[in-house]
């Protein structure tokens, strides 16, 4: 898979959602709101907006009634980042920059880097966005992530369908959405 396609298939799918792509003043929005429900232990609205630029798709916001409302965050990722998956091990508050994919490389998994809600509707959408990205837009592609709270975990072990990672990084994976459908 391309990257281009990657992108182009994010801003339109997402968009089902109410989604739009994060500018700066949405990614420095959308990191108080994850820091007021997640923590403070995520990255910074740099390295939010690094890989924005880099890879023009890896940060969505929604907009309920002129406020936001939910975040989404994703990283495409390359074939190099595979042997840190497999150990269980990815820098989700730093990620290095070798491993992301940019438009035209090849994409290889996708690492759900965050979401974060303001209202239940918002958690909501955000939740139903992960599982679009992971089942209809990449069904082809397994979805890392790694929870901060407790509904996190819930939401990528329960309704996403991950399994531990076995290593010491507390990494998850969903295998890839169109295989495990094939087994079933």
């Amino acid at each position: 898979m391309i990257i281009r396609d990657f992108a182009e298939r994010c801003h339109r799918g997402l968009a089902k959602f109410g989604f739009v792509l994060a500018d700066e003043t949405a990614i420095i929005e959308g990191h108080a709101l994850a820091v007021q429900t997640v923590g403070p232990a995520i990255a910074t609205v740099e390295t939010l907006a690094r890989v924005q630029r880099l890879t023009t798709a890896s940060s969505f916001a929604r907009y309920d009634d002129g406020k936001l409302a939910s975040v989404i965050a994703v990283i495409p990722l390359t074939l190099a980042a595979m042997p840190g998956l497999a150990a269980g091990v990815f820098d989700g508050i730093e990620p290095p920059i070798e491993l992301i994919a940019r438009p035209g490389d090849p994409l290889v998994a996708i690492y759900g880097w965050g979401m974060a809600g303001a209202t239940w509707r918002g958690r909501g959408a955000a939740v139903a966005g992960a599982l679009h990205i992971h089942r209809v837009l990449f069904p082809e592609l397994p979805l890392y992530g790694r929870a901060a709270t407790p509904g996190g975990e819930r939401a990528l072990l329960k309704r996403i369908g991950a399994r531990h990672v076995p290593g010491p990084g507390g990494l998850v994976v969903a295998p890839p959405w169109s295989a495990m459908q094939a087994a079933a």
